[in-house]
């Protein structure tokens, strides 16, 4: 009897462990595949269109005479080109500047794929005498430092047409027209380069044009004043032209003879979102 049991037992045993290897449980799994962390890019894109005017001619009108400058004997054209980044482009390169003479670029500013705060850099400035003239020796003393810096006039205004913002070339009179006209709002006052450099806050003009106007939104759409926002940040897609504006007054008199003056031009821009603080001002 006890052998039976034994058995018994031992069929008992076996029986539980087969079924305990052969059992399932309820389950689930979610993959997400391919998951990618990129970084995005800010590019600034910029474009210009220069003209020159020499003082008024015989009918009292300035002649314009174009702008180029002499390279191997050749007139070769400068201050004008298509949109894209920078490589050997020249902004300025008048050779022979007389009193009454003035000109104006319009330049316009792109970013692309992201929203960034702009700023506008002049610096790398000198301000040449370039010898004597006879003429010149008459009112001046200096041999190293000439008086062209003092008597040239720069200003800039937002070149944004009739209509408030920038609802694209073509699309509103006077944008982007090389004319400050539509009482469009000056972005920076007429005034003599400061010798040590300058910068100047887009954002600091945009935001000021954005409250002038009473504009509305976030400056993305072209209902409302596309292109200006509240804090003055450029908004990606937007093409934004400023007219640039240089003059040597006419009642400039001998003392700037010879002399030159050099900068170097730089527009800079930085990423909008998480920056609240632009260029770590």
């Amino acid at each position: 009897m006890r052998k039976i049991l034994g058995s018994l037992l031992t069929i008992t045993i076996v029986s539980g462990a087969a079924v305990g290897a052969s059992s399932a449980f309820f389950s689930d799994t979610e993959t997400s595949e391919g998951n990618i962390i990129q970084a995005g890019s800010v590019d600034l894109l910029i474009d210009s269109e220069c003209h020159y005017f020499t003082d008024a001619n015989a009918d009292g009108q300035p002649e314009q005479v174009g702008c180029f400058h002499t390279v191997n004997n050749q007139q070769v054209q400068f201050g004008t080109w298509p949109e894209g980044n920078l490589t050997n482009e020249f902004f300025y390169w008048f050779e022979d500047v007389k009193p009454g003479d003035f000109g104006e670029h319009t330049i316009s500013l792109h970013v692309v794929d992201n929203d960034a705060w702009g700023r506008f850099v002049i610096d790398g400035i000198t301000n040449d005498e370039n010898g004597l003239s006879e003429p010149e020796e008459e009112l001046s003393d200096t041999v190293d430092t000439g008086e062209l810096l003092g008597a040239l006039e720069f200003f800039a205004w937002l070149d944004q047409g009739q209509t408030p913002g920038f609802q694209g070339k073509g699309q509103d009179p006077g944008e982007g027209d090389n004319v400050q006209n539509h009482d469009e709002p000056l972005i920076i006052l007429p005034g003599q380069l400061n010798e040590g450099g300058e910068i100047h806050n887009i954002w600091e003009a945009l935001s000021a044009v954005y409250a002038s106007e009473q504009c509305q939104g976030d400056g993305s759409t072209i209902s409302d004043c596309p292109g200006l926002t509240s804090d003055g940040h450029m908004v990606g897609s937007i093409t934004y032209y400023f007219g640039l504006a240089w003059e040597l007054p006419s009642e400039t008199d001998n003392i700037v003879q010879t002399d030159s003056l050099t900068a170097d031009l730089s527009f800079e821009v930085e990423q909008y979102r998480n920056n609240p603080i632009p260029f770590s001002q």
